[in-house]
């Protein structure tokens, strides 16, 4: 069946930013280094970029050329090699030469984005997601990730200052970007609405604010990663709690009271603790797939995904009732939160709205030779009033191909199969994807969890202190909504089977902790299972 543009429209700044599909995160990076660059804004249109700027040989033998390089062209096979591996991301990689493109620069420096081909280096509006938490959330976290990404840069030449100690592939990055034109706004701006879920933006930008107190302690390229894993998480984890908030709003007619003023920060114990919508996961740490706790972790992520299309359903819900204030100036066309309360006392003209629509879809799919389908006239035919019967009627038509491309983007966002992942998954169709937080993301959560702060004169100033394992494991739960030991209903009872997994699912997580070194149980005793900074942190003396 063909629909208007205006009838199955999904992607809405007001209501979801992404246009879901199989994003890279790096590219989302980039996009939003641009996004940084410009305040918000949409870059101007650049001038033509001279021949051949999208190859990596152009840009090995700008570098060979700059005096202070020395061993370039005697040894070009070798440093195209570590370009094409370190420095840039190429697209068609392995499908020879002349096939081989940059998309852009590794997100290694806010500079990157100056070299950056955009037909190649999309990422589906998902860096607009993000700028607008940022934006949203807590704007001063804005101010400190530009800072930290601009460092090693002289504001006056736009070359590198000779001062701030850089890595060397960083160092690459701002030799590479020398000469060429800075990056303007153009006044139009890319996140132009909230969040729906401004609690989870809020908790993006104080997980940020505490990534950012060990810029100088981390290197530069771990602390690219660790923010790439932040900003592909709460993506993915703001993408599930819109698909129960959206449905909750739509069931009871009206935008929850909690979120109209939501209660919650990540400064918080409990961050969610007073949200309606709060969402968990039950997460294996082991390795065995065919384990209970393993089969919990793949019910629950079966769950999470088959939400989906309850989700394109919502989306839908919402687009249409903004669509109808849209055109009828009502003061609700700009606000999902408000727009949902047509639900409950829908205008005159409401129904008949969209049954104009529906007369019209039926016409254009029954011109000529053409007939319905049994099951698209079944929804015609159903016994519903018309805002309902069109919006199964869209949800019926488009739900596979949105559900489809969601799915891909999560499983990109949570880095699924990685050292960074929150899922993994096997070949097998017995070895479904479940919820498992790999080595890499386990670290950032430490790095996250062992800082606390205090406010003096209006700033965060923060310190690093141990932290028990089953304060860690509860810490998780309560911000991330990774239950690593404990049912996903407080109310469901606990046979010695799920306790065995519990404790083994626990061991596990002991097991990657000692690998990466920030646990030594010397001890049994309770207080002596204790997870110790790596780097202490102290600001208040710093400052």
């Amino acid at each position: 069946m063909k629909l208007k543009q205006e009838d199955q429209e999904f992607r809405n700044p007001k209501v979801f930013y992404p246009d879901p599909k199989n994003v890279e995160l790096d590219r989302v990076l980039v996009n939003l280094f641009v996004l940084l660059r410009c305040d918000g804004s949409r870059p101007t249109t650049k001038a033509r970029a001279p021949a051949n700027f999208d190859k990596v040989n152009f840009h090995q033998k700008k570098l060979a050329a700059l005096p202070s390089n020395k061993g370039f062209d005697e040894h070009s096979s070798i440093t195209q090699a570590w370009l094409e591996s370190d420095v840039f991301d190429v697209v068609n990689r392995g499908k020879g030469e002349e096939a081989e493109v940059i998309a852009s620069l590794k997100p290694l420096h806010i500079d990157a984005s100056k070299i950056r081909i955009a037909k190649r280096c999309r990422d589906y509006f998902v860096s607009d997601h993000l700028y607008a938490c940022l934006e949203y959330g807590e704007r001063k976290t804005i101010h400190a990730l530009k800072a930290f990404l601009d460092q090693g840069r002289d504001p006056g030449t736009g070359k590198y200052d000779g001062q701030t100690s850089l890595d060397l592939e960083t160092l690459t990055v701002l030799k590479l970007v020398e000469g060429l034109p800075e990056i303007h706004s153009s006044g139009n701006k890319a996140a132009a609405y909230p969040p729906v879920c401004i609690g989870q933006a809020r908790i993006l930008c104080d997980d940020v604010q505490r990534l950012l107190v060990y810029k100088d302690v981390v290197p530069r390229a771990v602390m690219i990663e660790y923010l790439k894993a932040i900003l592909g998480l709460h993506t993915g984890l703001y993408t599930l709690r819109l698909s129960r908030q959206l449905a909750g709003w739509i069931n009871d007619k009206q935008a929850h009271e909690a979120c109209l003023d939501c209660p919650v920060y990540g400064n918080t114990t409990e961050p969610f603790e007073k949200c309606p919508y709060d969402q968990k996961f039950a997460v294996d740490m082991g390795n065995d797939f065919r384990s209970k706790m393993a089969r919990l972790a793949q019910e629950s992520a079966e769950a999470e995904y088959g939400r989906l299309t309850e989700l394109v359903r919502s989306v839908f819900v919402i687009n249409q009732l903004l669509r109808y204030a849209s055109v009828k100036r009502l003061s609700t066309q700009d606000s999902p939160a408000e727009a949902v309360s047509l639900l409950s006392d829908p205008p005159p003209s409401f129904e008949g709205f969209f049954e104009a629509f529906l007369d019209q879809i039926r016409m254009d799919n029954t011109r000529g030779d053409q007939e319905l389908k049994p099951d698209e006239a079944a929804i015609f035919d159903l016994d519903l009033p018309a805002f309902e019967k069109f919006i199964e009627l869209a949800t019926h038509v488009r739900h596979a191909h949105h559900r489809r491309y969601l799915t891909q983007m999560l499983d990109k966002v949570f880095q699924k199969n990685t050292e960074y992942s929150a899922l993994i998954q096997g070949k097998s169709t017995s070895n479904p994807r479940r919820w498992h937080l790999g080595t890499r993301l386990i670290e950032v959560f430490v790095q996250l969890a062992v800082l606390k702060w205090k406010e003096e004169e209006g700033r965060k100033l923060f310190y690093s202190e141990p932290i028990l394992i089953d304060d860690f494991v509860q810490w998780v739960e309560k911000r991330y909504g990774f239950v690593l030991a404990g049912k996903l209903d407080s109310d469901e009872s606990v046979s010695l089977a799920d306790y065995t997994a519990y404790r083994e699912n626990i061991q596990h997580l002991k097991k990657q902790l000692r690998e990466i070194g920030f646990f030594d149980d010397l001890s049994d005793a309770f207080n002596a299972q204790t997870i110790r900074p790596r780097y202490t942190i102290d600001q208040s003396v710093e400052s």
